[in-house]
């Protein structure tokens, strides 16, 4: 079986690489909120097909959303979700790998926020309207 042209089976192959946050963390308090359409996409996942994908998105069945480097399979970002009865779901910390080895995380929070939020947009911008579907692999060259 192809996993570049089955995303279910990327994604599965992904979820079984990947892990919880591990080390120090920085817990910094947000106040994202996201609507049902973008829970779906969360859920589906951002995964890397080749070594221009810099990221793995997804959020887990417990309602944990984590943000992993896929070069290093490093979770760098981790949130507990609060989901509403709607379908959608607030985020009211987000924490922040804090370990200079693997990350150089911001002094600034909200320097760091924009960061998440950078992250999050490369999966969130199908659920959001644009071509690009949520599954899709995305280019992320820039962050």
């Amino acid at each position: 079986m192809d996993l570049l042209n089955d995303p279910t089976d990327l994604a599965t192959r992904w979820q079984t690489q990947l892990g919880p946050l591990a080390g120090r963390a920085w817990p910094i308090r947000c106040s994202l909120v996201f609507s049902p359409q973008e829970v779906v996409a969360l859920r589906l996942g951002l995964w890397p097909q080749d070594m221009d994908d810099r990221w793995a998105i997804w959020l887990d069945p417990q309602g944990v959303l984590r943000c992993w480097r896929s070069w290093t399979s490093q979770c760098l970002y981790e949130a507990p979700l609060v989901l509403g009865a709607d379908g959608g779901a607030a985020c009211p910390v987000v924490h922040v790998l804090d370990d200079p080895e693997h990350y150089q995380r911001s002094p600034v929070d909200g320097s760091e926020l924009d960061r998440f939020e950078g992250v999050l947009a490369l999966v969130l911008r199908g659920a959001r309207g644009a071509a690009t579907p949520a599954i899709a692999s995305v280019r992320s060259s820039e962050l």
